[in-house]
This record gives C-alpha cells, structure tokens and sequence, in this order.
C-alpha cells in the first residue's frame, strides 16, 4: 500500500485566542516604537541644527575679526584711515580691492558668514567676483539707497562715515547683513546679527541690530 497524507479537518480553520493576543501586542509595540523614535527624531534635529550654527557664529565671529585686524593693518599705512567703500551694503568691489591688493587678506571665505543662506550673499566664486559678500562695512562715503535695506540704514544713520583708528573702540566695523522683516543669517537666534567693533570686541546683537548700533 502506497503512503497517503493524513487531512486534518478543522485545525488550521481560525486562529486561538492566543494568537490573536499576540499579534495585537506586536502591532502595538510597533506603533509605540515609532512613536519614541518620532520623538526623539523631533527632539535631537533642532539640537543638532542649533550645535551647528553655534559653530558656525564662532566662525563667523572669526572672519568678522580678520576682516577688522586686515582693516587695522592697512590703517596703520594709510594715515589711521580703514579702507572705505561706497556703502554699506554690496558690492565691495573697493573694500576686496583694498584688502587684497596689499595682501591683508587672502582667502575669499572670511568674507562670508557660514551660516548665511541667501544666494546673493553665501560664499561663491561668482558672487565674489560679482564683489558681493556676506557682511555690511561701516567705512562708507555715500548714503545707502537700496530699498531692501531698512530704513535706518538708508536715512538715519550718517554719511559719510569714515572710520579711522583713533575713533571711539565701541564703533561698529562690520556685520552680518540685516535687513527690515527678513531672517538673518543665523536662524536659530531671534534676530541674531553678529558684529566686531573698532577696539576687537566682537559679538552679536540677539534683538534689533539698529538699537545697539554704534
């Protein structure tokens, strides 16, 4: 006789109660786990985003400190004048002139906030050779006009503004760009603008820059 199969009616028909049990407790499981891996997902980005930008102000603190010792060095052979541009805002065609002419500064990236975004502003070949860069210089010999600029900029504060060595140390040399209603370069602060002063202090504003301007 030949071996046949032995059917067993009935056992595989629906599963027992504790099967059922079972799966029901691994679905949720999951669900649980991807609820905690959501959370922590929503809790470590901003931390990584704000770290990052933390470097990226102590950077930015750096070039805007090269930028004033460059523009001491070129006072001290230019009769205690710093270089001065047409205004504030770009293009730098005579600042970047003046500074790489006699070798004060070199590397194209200290004249670029890391953390700045905005196409016409972020470190580039293109809006280098453009003479665009990522800050505002206070040496300037002309009133600002662009409209993108807030007001006090363009209206209230003086011109020409000529800075020289032997001026107050608290004077503003430069800055991160600002400009009325738009974020600035470093987002994580509410209004965070980062400057350096004639005598070296170099900080940031974390409210209005137009209110701590010097």
């Amino acid at each position: 006789m030949g071996e046949c199969e032995t059917v067993r009616y009935g056992s595989e028909t629906s599963p027992s109660p504790a099967s059922s049990s079972r799966k029901a407790s691994t679905l949720i499981e999951v669900l649980v786990v991807a609820a905690l891996i959501a959370l922590v997902v929503s809790l470590v980005v901003p931390a990584l985003g704000r770290a990052r930008d933390q470097a990226n102000v102590v950077a930015c603190r750096a070039n805007l400190r090269s930028l004033l010792l460059a523009s001491l060095v070129y006072a001290g052979e230019h009769d205690s004048l710093l270089p001065t541009d047409a205004t504030v805002d770009n293009p730098h065609f005579g600042l970047i002139a003046m500074l790489s002419r006699g070798g004060y500064v070199d590397a194209m990236e200290t004249y670029y906030c890391p953390s700045e975004q905005s196409p016409e502003l972020r470190r580039c070949p293109g809006n280098f050779e453009a003479g665009n860069i990522g800050y505002f210089y206070y040496s300037f010999t002309e009133r600002p006009v662009s409209r993108y600029l807030s007001n006090f900029l363009r209206k209230t504060i003086q011109w020409p503004r000529v800075l020289k060595t032997t001026m107050p140390h608290d004077v503003w040399v430069a800055s991160d760009s600002w400009f009325s209603n738009m974020p600035t370069a470093h987002r994580y602060y509410k209004k965070g603008v980062n400057y350096v002063t004639l005598g070296g202090t170099a900080g940031m504003v974390r409210e209005s820059p137009r209110a701590q301007f010097k």
